[in-house]
């Protein structure tokens, strides 16, 4: 996955428990039904124009360039679910598999043409709250509250000034990421500060059902996967192709027993259920597959957003209802948190 996956499911990941391969686009993998494209030539001219042509239709079909244009203001707000799969060790003996959805509520907001923000609010495995802004405002993108920052050296504890600014560009690079995805998938348009370039792959069978798959390339080696519609021409997902491998969630809940042997013996065989349930790096495909479509201000808008790792189902999101065009204090958009070194 590249740097992009960090803005995308920084939740997600940790409910999904993938460790990624490559964190640049070493790691990115074209989807196992795709054959390689042919980039020189007039065959690439015309995967531009046939991109271009499909965009059109599918801007058409969500209401047409005059309602889209007419667009000012947009927000919206809702709640997501969390699946997260898991391994209980209660003792040396008895292992069970369980699974705990993680619930929490998202709210976006657009200023067209260039201020876009989305808050998300939500409980980790372990219960703990946690809230968060991404937010892009012409040029400039951060993240609010920020990451603490990542250590480049041998010794974790030492954080330099570089480390500082390295996290730092991180977070705007996933807030500008995160917020392209919501606005390539409702309107088919990139951010201003973002530039996308769009390539006709072709139609093919994927994880969210038969699609037209347009390749979507842009700064920071952002590269995923348009999938339209062949019938209703529609946004139907947003796939992103990845090489990781997997490792379960495995959580020691032992109740009422408090005998040290006993809770050793557990501590070790969770350390082994961790270390068996291992699996090797592979091809996976993450799908954000658009659904619930319905008409607002003579547009067509999903109302719900579904992440899935392969075909398991790993979030839920779904929106209350769409405002269009009202009065959105610019206000919001301001506020980027000064770095602390």
């Amino acid at each position: 996955m590249t740097t992009r996956s960090n803005r995308l499911l920084s939740v997600l990941i940790a409910a999904f428990a993938l460790i990624s391969a490559g964190q640049g686009s070493a790691g990115t993998q074209d989807p196992a039904h795709i054959k390689p494209l042919n980039d020189k030539g007039d065959e690439k001219a015309a995967r531009i124009e046939q991109a271009s042509r499909l965009i059109k239709e599918a801007r058409a079909a969500l209401g047409g360039e005059e309602a889209l244009r007419k667009v000012q203001t947009l927000s919206t707000s809702g709640r997501f679910k969390n699946f997260v799969k898991y391994v209980s060790v209660e003792s040396p003996k008895k292992v069970v598999e369980k699974e705990k959805k993680l619930s929490g509520k998202v709210g976006i907001d657009f200023l067209m043409p260039d201020r876009f923000r989305r808050q998300w609010s939500g409980q980790t495995f372990r219960g703990f709250g946690y809230s968060y802004a991404e937010v892009v405002n012409g040029s400039r993108a951060w993240r609010n509250p920020p990451l603490r920052a990542i250590s480049s050296n041998k010794d974790r504890r030492v954080i330099d000034v570089g480390d500082f600014e390295r996290t730092v560009e991180l977070q705007a690079r996933g807030a500008r990421q995160q917020l392209t995805q919501y606005l390539l998938g409702w309107f088919l348009q990139p951010l201003p500060s973002f530039p996308l370039e769009f390539s006709y792959v072709g139609q093919a069978m994927t994880f969210s059902g038969q699609a037209n798959v347009i390749l979507v390339q842009g700064p920071d080696n952002y590269r995923v996967y348009l999938l339209l519609d062949p019938q209703t021409n529609l946004p139907l997902a947003i796939a992103e192709p990845f090489m990781g491998s997997r490792r379960s969630i495995v959580v020691v809940e032992s109740s009422g027993i408090f005998d040290r042997k006993f809770m050793s013996e557990t501590v070790r065989r969770a350390a082994h259920e961790r270390q068996s349930r291992m699996t090797p790096s592979q091809h996976y495909e993450m799908h954000l597959k658009f659904s619930d479509y319905r008409q607002t201000a003579g547009m067509l808008l999903p109302h719900r957003i579904t992440t899935s790792i392969n075909l398991e189902i790993i979030e839920e999101l779904t929106f209350d209802q769409y405002q269009i065009n009202h009065f959105i204090n610019p206000k919001k958009f301001e506020g980027q948190p000064e770095p602390k070194y």
